[in-house]
């Protein structure tokens, strides 16, 4: 009886140990989870509203980066989804088709391999701001982050580099 009590909480001492730690800090977390092409100092905390952290970044330095961007972490994938419907329906926000697709509607961003990992909705500024003329919000699904990114006025009907840059944030 003592044997089995000593093997059970050896067991459980065992499952305590190598159980995930607790995040301690949402914003430190955040700012692992963003794309290669940020300055130091060029991304600041803001008002996080639902979700756990969000920060604000300046221009990316990446081939087809953002001019700005607006980068929140979730603490599951249904506030996420609130999230991205509502910069989708935001009042500053015009349905644009990404490229390579048919439709202004959000659709899954895929690997290479097939296996969906996010989503991602195109769109336009409504009001004329020449740094936000095109604009791409996404998700990471696995890492509950919502990306959205900016860039300025191109003269193009799309810019479609910053589409492209955001597919190849795939991790």
């Amino acid at each position: 009886m003592i044997r089995l009590a000593g093997t059970a909480a050896a067991v459980v001492a065992t499952v305590v140990s190598t159980a995930t730690p607790a995040r301690a800090d949402p914003l430190s977390d955040l700012m692992g989870l963003l794309p290669d092409g940020y300055s130091a100092g060029s991304c600041t905390a803001i008002d996080r509203g639902t979700a756990l952290a969000a920060v604000s970044c300046g221009a990316n330095s990446q081939p087809g980066g953002p001019t700005s961007a607006t980068y929140q972490l979730f603490a599951d994938h249904e506030s996420l989804q609130k999230a991205f419907s509502a910069v989708l329906s935001g009042v500053d926000w015009t349905k644009a088709t990404c490229p390579g697709t048919r439709s202004p509607d959000p659709t899954a961003l895929t690997r290479s391999d097939g296996t969906t990992y996010g989503s991602v909705g195109c769109g336009r500024a409504r009001t004329f701001q020449t740094d936000r003329d095109g604009g791409v919000a996404w998700t990471r699904a696995a890492d509950r982050l919502l990306g959205v990114a900016w860039v300025g006025y191109q003269g193009q009907s799309y810019p479609a580099s910053l589409f492209e840059w955001v597919r190849a944030q795939v991790r």
